[in-house]
């Protein structure tokens, strides 16, 4: 049987995570125009999705490991990105 990613290895995981979430954000939502909220409401919750994970990833992290700066400077990073996707979304309901 396969054994439990723990340790660095799931550090690398979440890592990746996050590197792939950073690019996901970075290129932005659809701009398929002004009047398709459905594509953004749809990368918002992929974005959202991504930080879900991201805090899982964080939580088995934390039970199986002693404290690491890779986990402290994800969850920094998680926090931030919280605040950041839920600015947009309020952005976005102020528009609408």
């Amino acid at each position: 049987m396969e054994q439990p990613l723990f340790g660095p290895e799931l550090g690398r995981v979440a890592q990746r995570v996050v590197r792939d979430y950073e690019a996901f954000v970075a290129a932005g939502p659809p701009t398929a125009g002004p009047e398709d909220a459905k594509a953004f409401a749809s990368w918002h919750a992929a974005a959202k999705t991504a930080l879900a994970h991201l805090e899982q990833l964080l939580k088995l992290l934390r039970t199986a490991a002693s404290p690491d700066p890779v986990v402290d400077e994800a969850e920094r990073l998680l926090s931030q990105a919280r605040s950041e996707i839920e600015e947009a979304g309020d952005d976005d309901e102020d528009a609408a």
